[in-house]
């Protein structure tokens, strides 16, 4: 027996498609929640019953805590087998997710999956990697648990966004490694409708837009860049991207697909040779600052 809890989105524990009965009451949601999400493998009764009871006293706030355990042990019992282990580990000062208990939660496999992305090269991704990738963006629902005003949700919510965010990335880029271009368009509106206002992915969608043959769409990609940036920063597109949009503008009529000449001939290595560019004066700007603190000793 698994118990699948979806915490992306609205909360809900599922067992076999249909939700647990025992974990619909929010505080019994709540506590689950943050120890799941907890980087620790076991937290501090008094520290739990704080946070998630923070103005509340100190003893009902532990009182709480305690029938918060007893329903949430209930709940797991009552769906468990003869075979499966404890959900929790509990003593009198610490609590925590057993280790072995039968638990799958969508944000461990984000997080998984994300650990697994940031050791590949960029580019184009080993096969089972990128099905890993598919799999764990299609897991992001929503924001992480929807609709929840805590103060302890909003620093896991923008993390989680971010490694979204990161592995959307990957996929775009891989996709254009690949020549997949409208799979890297489809990863591209997905990161724009979190963050309308990320550069690299605009720029990342010119290219495959123009890869694709649709300079069109690559220039008002561009104005759509350029908005979001204003309105939303108060800043310009960088200088790399604006030239990227000034090749792209300048790179024939647009009736047909874009050529290798124009495009991995062209746009794609003078934007990553002005990425490099800027890299090495910030190096070389560390370096001379180093020497200047030797010579001064």
């Amino acid at each position: 027996m698994v118990i699948r809890v979806y915490l992306f989105g609205r909360f809900e524990a599922r067992f076999d498609r249909r939700q647990v009965p025992g974990l619909r009451a929010r505080k019994v949601q709540e506590f689950l929640s943050y120890v799941l999400l907890s980087k620790q493998r076991q937290i501090q009764r008094e520290k739990l019953a704080d946070r998630l009871w923070q103005h509340v006293e100190s003893t009902y706030a532990k009182k709480y805590l305690r029938q918060a355990l007893w329903q949430l042990q209930r709940a797991y019992e009552a769906e468990a087998g003869d075979g499966d282990g404890p959900l929790l580990v509990v003593d009198q000062d610490w609590v925590g997710i057993h280790g072995d208990a039968p638990i799958w939660v969508d944000a461990r496999e984000l997080e998984r999956a994300f650990e697994s992305a940031i050791e590949a090269p960029p580019g184009e991704l080993p096969p089972l990697l990128r099905e890993r990738l598919r799999s764990a963006v299609a897991l992001y629902r929503g924001e992480l648990l929807e609709g929840w005003y805590y103060d302890w949700c909003v620093y896991h919510r923008d993390t989680y966004r971010s490694l979204y965010l990161s592995l959307l990335h990957h996929l775009m880029v891989d996709a254009e490694a690949t020549g997949n271009w409208e799979a890297g368009l489809v990863y591209g509106r997905k990161a724009l409708h979190e963050d309308r206002a990320s550069e690299r992915t605009h720029a990342l969608m010119m290219r495959l837009h123009h890869l694709a043959g649709d300079r069109t769409a690559a220039l008002r990609q561009f104005e759509l860049c350029e908005t979001a940036l204003r309105e939303d920063l108060g800043v310009v597109p960088q200088d790399s991207t604006r030239l990227l949009y000034e090749l792209i503008r300048d790179s024939g009529d647009g009736g047909g697909p874009a050529g290798p000449e124009t495009t991995e001939a062209v746009l794609i290595p003078l934007f990553r040779l002005r990425e490099l560019n800027r890299s090495l004066s910030v190096l070389q700007e560390e370096v001379a600052g180093h020497i200047r603190a030797l010579e001064a000793l």
